[in-house]
C-alpha cells in the first residue's frame, strides 16, 4: 500500500507522527516502542497478532485499516470513556460518508451494521517516566471480514464497491480528528450524547456475560457516564462495568 502525503501531512498539521509499517504482530503492542514526547498514529497493512477485547485474535488480512493512536493522558481518570466514545462516533461518522444502513454501537466498543460487526476499538493507559499515555487502537473490516461461526460480521465493500483505500484511510483519520477536537475542547457531554444515541438496545432486556462465566438477563436502564452500564434485574438496580452483550451472540 502507497500512503499519500497528504495523510502524512494531515496528521502533522494536527501534531502527529505517522508511523507506517507494513506488516506487525499488533499496532497496539508495536506503539508502545513510539512513547515518548510526540503524538504517534501508526497505520500498519496487516497484523499477525491483532488482539480483539479481551485478548481474542483479531483476524487482520491486507485490505482493512489497522491503526493506532498514541497521546499523553490528559483527562481525569473519570472521564476515560471519553476516548472510546469519541472513537466509536468517528467510525459511525466515517462509515456514514459510505452507506446509508443502521450503524450503531455495540456496548462497549463494537460497531455494528444491521447487528453485523464491521469494527472494533481498544483503550489502554500506560505509564512511563511517571507520565501516563493512552493508546487507542482501531480495526475496520474494509475489504473482507472474518467468517466465524455464530459470529456475525460484516465490511464495508459489503455494502459499496465503489472504494479505494488510500482514500477511505484518509477519511477515517480526518472524522477521527473531527471527533478528538471534542475531547481538546472538553466537549465530554457532547460526545457521551452522541455515543448514547447511536447505542444498542437501551431500555431492553438483554443477555449479559460476566467476566465468571456467569450470564444474566436484565434490563439495560441507562449508560453511566463512566461509561458503565445501569441494569436492572429483579427489581434492584446494579452497575456493571465489565460483560459482554451476548443478545446477538456476537
Amino acid at each position: 500500500m502507497s500512503l499519500p502525503s497528504k495523510i502524512k501531512k494531515f496528521l502533522s498539521q494536527n501534531n502527529f507522527t505517522l508511523v507506517h509499517l507494513e506488516t506487525v504482530e499488533s499496532t497496539m503492542k508495536e506503539i508502545k516502542k513510539y512513547i515518548g514526547s510526540k503524538n504517534i498514529c501508526m497505520i500498519a497493512d496487516q497484523q499477525t497478532e491483532g488482539i480483539g477485547r479481551r485478548g481474542n485474535e483479531w483476524i487482520s488480512p491486507k485490505g482493512n485499516i489497522y491503526l493506532s493512536f498514541l497521546l499523553k493522558y490528559n483527562l481525569l481518570i473519570e472521564d476515560h470513556f471519553m476516548f472510546s466514545a469519541f472513537t466509536a462516533n468517528s467510525i459511525t461518522e466515517f462509515l456514514n460518508r459510505y452507506i446509508s444502513e443502521n450503524i450503531n454501537i455495540k456496548w462497549p466498543n463494537d460497531i455494528n451494521i444491521n447487528g453485523n460487526k464491521i469494527a472494533g476499538i481498544m483503550t489502554e493507559i500506560v505509564e512511563q517516566n511517571n507520565i501516563k499515555y493512552i493508546i487507542i487502537g482501531v480495526g475496520i473490516n474494509i475489504s473482507t471480514s472474518p467468517k466465524i461461526t455464530n459470529y456475525q460480521t460484516c465490511c464495508l465493500k459489503d455494502y459499496t464497491t465503489n472504494i479505494k483505500y488510500e482514500n477511505v484511510l484518509l477519511d477515517m483519520v480526518e472524522s477521527y480528528f473531527v471527533e478528538y477536537e471534542m475531547i481538546i475542547n472538553k466537549k465530554y457531554n457532547q460526545i457521551f450524547n452522541k455515543f448514547k444515541k447511536k447505542m444498542m438496545h437501551l431500555g431492553s432486556k438483554i443477555n449479559i456475560l460476566l467476566p465468571n462465566g456467569d450470564i444474566q438477563n436484565v434490563l439495560l436502564k441507562n449508560l453511566n457516564y463512566n461509561g458503565s452500564l445501569l441494569v436492572e434485574k429483579d427489581g434492584e438496580e446494579e452497575n456493571i462495568f465489565s460483560a459482554r452483550i451476548i443478545n446477538d451472540i456476537n
